[in-house]
């Protein structure tokens, strides 16, 4: 990888985004901060550096991460949180020309820069090391390495729980991981696969990399993966492009001065993944909500969205999954999908459309016959769709509400409306929908339709908060643009009533609610390694 390494060391890559498509790593190339030269290498102290990929998949010239992460010392071994927002990095303070100390720092992001790292006390032991952090793919462990007393010897891997309320014991991960020899660069896959480096197992030579996977027994079972991803030489920092068994490393290997290099590796394996999107009917992404999955392989899950709506779950071929989608101040959404088996990686994409429980939501594609009450057969699509929704969100009532254009009497218009809206309440009510969940309304043309956002990019001659009424349609003076006013406000909508219903009995006390399943067990395989300069 020419774009990503220089005469000097590169090493300990990390890609971060919601596409892989920012890679931080770790140099002491001459663009590193600093004057001084280590006396040891002859180079600058390590700074983190990062290069970003274009949409064709072309990485850029590596720049210094600015603002207040890299200082005149050595800074290095990157992780982040599973958001994204806070850098794990080792930092080492002292003098760069003897043996130094080593601490974990952080930082974190605003927007697109990163402030100034502060040290994360792990313990108040002042003599030891603690360096190379990783973040387990839940967000809930910080691994290190440390020589601190209470290891097998040499440097070990360590972990501490990270909690709201700060963090927990530092535990060490004792056999089969550590060894009387050092364990170092902790990494995982998103699957949950633990990946390290360590001279105490039986390898190739130097630092080897290898697999720890939990198995039924609860414990680890180590896997080493051979060459070429293996060497003579030292090989560690790996670092995954999403779900998938690629990505990058590093190693001195073919370098006379034994500087380390940035590789890629693939290793080719059939992956099924599903990706979601998670947005508001008629709106936007929904950053802030959660995913559940439940497979019948006993998969039970939680899921965080990226910053545009959007997770990806890997999945195992021939197991039926239901998911449901939840965010604050929205109904559940919920899909079902049974993975098939395929012969190359397959994603299957779904949609998570929420309705807001605080503002009317559009049923697209309902239709009437003309200038009756009846409902096409074209609308039964939408209409089932409402009653899946509704069998989603048991709790709750809704108002049908049918609303016309400004043409035709008031009187008329408010009869054909409620009729209409009865149609719709009619149809639920024989898809098996309870009538008291249901309320008809029909308001002519007293409500005119209000522009959000999603319709005012549709038409920019429309505005946010644009009130669709008789003067400001007859104000456009074309006819072309009234007919889409006239169109936006024949439409047919629910608003939510209440979300409690059926939730007390007939005394007022809470219902039992049902308790959540257990967490499965996590399984993944074994494969062979491709790997690239």
């Amino acid at each position: 990888m020419d774009i990503f390494n220089s005469r000097r060391a590169d090493y300990s890559p990390m890609l971060l985004g919601d596409e892989s498509e920012l890679l931080y790593f770790t140099s002491t190339r001459n663009d590193a901060q600093g004057d001084e030269l280590s006396g040891i290498t002859g180079a600058k102290p390590g700074d983190i550096f990062f290069s970003e990929k274009d949409d064709k998949g072309k990485w850029s010239k590596p720049e210094v991460v600015q603002g207040g992460v890299n200082t005149d010392y050595d800074e290095g071994a990157c992780a982040f949180s599973p958001d994204g927002r806070t850098m794990y990095l080792t930092q080492c303070s002292t003098d760069p020309s003897y043996p130094r100390y080593a601490k974990i720092m952080t930082s974190n992001r605003s927007d697109a820069s990163w402030g100034k790292a502060t040290e994360l006390k792990l313990s108040n032991d002042t003599l030891s090391s603690f360096a190379h952090p990783a973040i387990s793919p839940d967000g809930e462990w910080l691994y290190f390495t440390s020589d601190m007393p209470g290891g097998k010897g040499g440097l070990d891997i360590w972990r501490v729980r990270i909690t709201s309320a700060g963090l927990g014991g530092v535990e060490n991960l004792g056999e089969p991981v550590n060894t009387p020899g050092d364990e170092a660069f902790p990494t995982f896959r998103p699957n949950g696969d633990f990946y390290f480096s360590s001279n105490g197992h039986p390898g190739l030579g130097g630092y080897d990399i290898f697999i720890a996977r939990v198995g039924k027994d609860h414990r680890y079972h180590l896997e080493h993966p051979g060459y070429p991803l293996n060497s003579q030489a030292d090989d560690f920092g790996m670092t995954f492009e999403g779900p998938y068994n690629r990505g990058y490393f590093c190693s001195n290997r073919n370098d006379g001065r034994g500087c380390d290099h940035i590789y890629s590796f693939y290793n080719p394996e059939i992956v099924n993944t599903i990706k979601g999107y998670v947005y508001e009917i008629d709106g936007y992404e929904l950053p802030a909500a959660q995913v559940y999955i439940v497979g019948d392989d006993g998969t039970n899950e939680k899921l965080s969205v990226r910053s545009d709506g959007s997770f990806t779950k890997v999945v195992t071929p021939g197991v039926s999954y239901l998911m449901l989608a939840t965010c604050q101040g929205y109904l559940n959404h919920r899909e079902e999908l049974k993975v098939a088996a395929t012969d190359e990686s397959h994603e299957d994409v779904l949609q998570f459309p929420l309705a807001s429980i605080s503002t009317p939501v559009l049923i697209d594609n309902i239709f009437y016959e003309f200038d009756r009450a009846d409902l096409t057969k074209a609308s039964e699509l939408e209409l089932d769709k409402l009653v899946a929704l509704l069998n989603e969100n048991p709790h709750v009532t809704i108002e049908l509400s049918s609303h016309c254009d400004y043409k035709g009497s008031a009187e008329y218009n408010k009869r054909l409306s409620q009729r209409r809206a009865e149609s719709v309440v009619n149809y639920l009510i024989a898809h098996g929908i309870a009538a008291d969940r249901l309320t008809p309304m029909g308001y002519g043309k007293e409500r005119p339709k209000k522009i959000k956002k999603k319709v005012a990019e549709k038409y920019p001659w429309l505005k946010v908060d644009d009130e669709l009424t008789p003067d400001f349609i007859k104000a456009l003076k074309n006819p072309e643009k009234e007919e889409i006013c006239n169109s936006l406000n024949r439409r047919t909508e629910f608003t939510v009533l209440r979300t409690t219903y059926g939730l007390f009995d007939e005394n007022g006390n809470l219902k039992a609610q049902p308790k959540p399943a257990k967490k499965p067990e996590s399984s993944s395989d074994d494969v062979d390694f491709e790997f690239y300069e």
